[in-house]
């Protein structure tokens, strides 16, 4: 495990110390293979279509802000589940936040997908780890030959796939909860009315009673001082 990590991390060092390089011509011969700051294939599995892979982690990049990287070996480590040596092997380079690793044991035709630790939560769900994996799986399962260029892209395409559900998913809570703050206002608006609304007709009502209440008082005065000069005449 340690002479794996070590050869891994020598890689990632000489990308760091000379640059993003290919360890061959731009069009790798056969036997060839290809390293860079995003990919590791060491057997030339990509082959000529390389360029056309490292287009498309560059696009995934710029359209969801997602770093992918791809690693090709032989063989897993032995005596590790898969899932847990990608995930070291990731973490030990120190990647960017929601970096996305599509690790490939090409002999044993195994592939595995870690998530960096840094990511963010909708990418770094098991739910959303399940359907990158199964993406990267299916092009090399469903024809005679592993399909390797078409199981790195659909994986890339299933990153956008969920950014943009992700995406979705966030403009339909934003707009849920402004729907429910313009609810809440118009039932304070609505209650303020109806309490001014109740005030004034019982102002109303109150005014009219002391009104008819009044008008018999009157007349039982005037009666009676009608009545007392009756009497006095």
């Amino acid at each position: 495990m340690r002479r794996v990590l070590a050869v891994l991390l020598s890689m990632v060092l000489m990308v760091c110390v000379f640059g993003p390089t290919k360890a061959f011509a731009d069009e790798p011969e056969t036997g060839s293979g290809t390293m860079t700051d995003t990919i590791t294939d060491p057997q030339n599995l990509l082959g000529s279509d390389v360029g056309s892979v490292k287009d498309a982690i560059k696009e995934t990049a710029e359209q969801t802000g997602v770093s992918v990287r791809l690693l090709y070996l032989p063989h897993f480590y032995q005596g590790v589940k898969p899932e847990t040596w990608a995930s070291r092997v990731l973490e030990s380079t120190k990647p960017a936040n929601d970096t996305v690793m599509l690790a490939v044991a090409s002999q044993d035709g195994k592939l595995v997908v870690a998530v960096s630790s840094n990511s963010q939560d909708w990418l770094k769900d098991q739910s959303s780890v399940d359907q990158l994996s199964q993406s990267a799986l299916e092009p090399v399962t469903k024809g005679r030959n592993p399909d390797w260029v078409g199981s790195a892209k659909a994986m890339m395409t299933q990153v956008e796939t969920l950014d943009q559900n992700h995406r979705h998913h966030r403009v339909m809570i934003i707009a849920l909860s402004v729907t429910v703050v313009v609810l809440v206002i118009l039932g304070i608006a609505v209650a303020i009315w109806w309490r001014r609304s109740s005030r004034s007709g019982a102002h109303h009502r109150k005014s009219g009673s002391v009104k008819r209440t009044s008008r018999p008082t009157e007349a039982v005065s005037k009666l009676s001082d009608n009545t007392q000069k009756d009497t006095a005449s």
